[in-house]
């Protein structure tokens, strides 16, 4: 039996590794998740983003119960273990849960990018500096994803014209062509399709990465429990070895001390 409790302490400590690397992982994974919606807020909304920063949020926790985990099961209390695989369930659950936020995000994402997008649009429509920070999104956005307005160029017929990065040439961004008076080949696309395919894939990443998180840390739920089973079965088998060794003491007891005692010897009388 301790030998078995054994080996249930080391896979339980194994396993607290991993899943502090896992939490590490899932810090590094999330926050780059973020940080690729978070660049295209004002055009796909903050919203899709709210699975990612849960995500985030259930890798430092993991980290915490990661040193919990191994500190009680090096201390080997029954209560505690069970405390930490409680923990540890707690954290499948929610990260199952993000997985779940995650893919009705996924389904939505069309209708609250274009209404996101189109009041964006129609608030840009009103700047006519061109190095407003505005413009300048809407000029790098349509470089980038080779679009123009939210379903076309036809955006731009309230405007009078259609900005030059239309055309694949943005005025303040030096990764692309100067700045030029003529456009020969005026994309037709509007950004509404491509900013939904690139969210689409992003939050899908996001649930990919929290369903694979959650079924990778469920094992140490069952290898937790297992260990608290072990140590409550090796203090029965301690108790009744201390019961046995005690009933043995008492169950022949010396009766030497109560057999007749023998008569003396007979001696002369003295006078």
């Amino acid at each position: 039996m301790g030998l078995s409790t054994n080996c249930w302490k080391y896979l339980v400590l194994i396993f607290n590794v991993l899943f502090a690397m896992s939490a590490v992982v899932l810090f590094g994974a999330s926050g780059f998740l973020i940080y690729k919606l978070f660049i295209y807020r004002h055009f796909i909304g903050v919203n899709v983003e709210y699975p990612a920063i849960l995500l985030l949020m259930m890798a430092i926790i993991t980290c915490s119960i990661a040193w919990i985990g191994w500190r009680t099961t090096k201390s080997m209390h029954q209560i505690h273990v069970i405390i930490t695989g409680i923990l540890i369930v707690l954290v499948v659950v929610i990260e199952f849960s993000c997985f779940v936020w995650a893919m009705v995000v996924w389904d939505n994402v069309e209708i609250d990018i274009k209404s996101t997008l189109s009041h964006y649009f129609e608030h840009t429509l009103t700047k006519t500096d061109n190095t407003d920070v505005d413009v300048i999104r809407w000029d790098r956005i349509q470089v980038k994803f080779e679009c123009c307005g939210v379903s076309g160029p036809s955006d731009y017929t309230s405007k009078g014209h259609v900005p030059f990065s239309c055309c694949g040439q943005g005025p303040l961004d030096s990764l692309h062509k100067p700045y030029a008076a003529d456009c020969s080949m005026l994309y037709q696309r509007g950004c509404g399709k491509p900013l939904h395919g690139y969210a689409r894939q992003q939050v899908l990443m996001v649930a990919m990465t929290a369903l694979a998180a959650a079924i990778l840390q469920s094992t140490g739920i069952f290898c937790t429990f297992f260990l608290a089973q072990s140590i409550k079965e090796r203090r029965r088998a301690s108790i009744r070895n201390s019961t046995s060794i005690r009933d043995g003491n008492f169950a022949s007891p010396d009766d030497s001390l109560l057999a007749a005692p023998t008569a003396p010897a007979p001696t002369l009388p003295k006078y």
